[in-house]
């Protein structure tokens, strides 16, 4: 998760600088703005570092689902939904980089259209049946745990978050989707958000489930300022003296005759009687 977590913030940089770069050649090197950004092809990089993010993001749900299930057939068509992406998003970067620098709206041509749309459209696919499967599992998890506790479930804030993150990237691809499909040109602002909402998302659940992880180990939460009156008590070992043992016999009429052959022999340890009792 550590090596994902740091993938991820290294290509959300990227996307970053190649925003800026390409902003700066537009608007301050190329001596025509208009000419330099009608041509689609130049954005070729910062396509195929948006398509990785997508992959890395995906690879990160699907991994989870297989962590918590244990079972590799519950997770077989998320995968083949990955695989679907990698081959929809290598030809849609391919496509858009073989563009003619005809303006903005080139990219909403027949082939590049079909290309695009499949690829949105299997993100969204892959993204909702991988966080279905995690969150219903955690929701069994959840419901299993309140019949063993009287505290919260640890798995309840986890669902909670698996289920905000996956609805804020879900909400974001059909965004895509809808701009794209309507070929408007908002949607290069919508794919530029969503360079950097993949990361947010999926790092989100790394930084907080190991924050849950670390709270349950230390019995602190990191952001917690609480009192020492609001903290719960501590269970600390007690020594007890026992030189008083009473036993109540409230039927003795009822006794078997044999009963002293089911007899128990009590001592008091710290005494010197001996009961017998039937």
């Amino acid at each position: 998760m550590l090596v994902a977590a740091c993938l991820l913030f290294i290509l959300s940089t990227m996307h970053m600088v190649a925003d800026a770069n390409h902003v700066w050649q537009g608007f301050i090197s190329s001596e025509n703005a208009d000419t330099f950004f009608a041509d689609i092809s130049k954005n070729t990089f910062k396509n195929a570092v948006n398509e990785l993010e997508t992959l890395v993001g995906d690879a990160i749900l699907i991994y989870r689902c297989y962590i918590v299930l244990r079972r590799i057939e519950v997770t077989i068509i998320p995968i083949l939904g990955w695989i679907a992406i990698a081959v929809t998003g290598t030809f849609t970067v391919w496509t858009v980089s073989q563009l003619p620098p005809n303006g903005a709206d080139v990219v909403f041509i027949q082939q590049t259209r079909k290309w695009a749309t499949s690829f949105y459209s299997m993100a969204l696919i892959t993204n909702f049946l991988a966080t279905s499967i995690l969150a219903f599992e955690l929701w069994i998890v959840h419901r299993r745990s309140l019949r063993l506790r009287t505290t919260g479930s640890r798995a309840h804030p986890i669902l909670i978050l698996i289920m905000e993150c996956g609805a804020l990237y879900s909400m974001t691809l059909v965004a895509m989707l809808g701009t794209y499909l309507s070929a408007s040109n908002s949607a290069y602002i919508v794919m530029d958000m969503i360079g950097q909402i993949i990361p947010i998302t999926f790092c989100l659940i790394i930084v907080r489930t190991s924050m849950l992880r670390f709270s349950d180990e230390t019995s602190q939460g990191l952001f917690t300022h609480a009192g020492e009156s609001d903290r719960l008590p501590v269970a600390r070992p007690m020594k007890v003296h026992i030189d008083h043992m009473k036993i109540d016999v409230s039927d003795v009429g009822k006794a078997s005759e044999n009963s002293s052959s089911h007899a128990d022999l009590i001592e008091d340890t710290y005494g010197s009687k001996v009961y017998n009792c039937p």
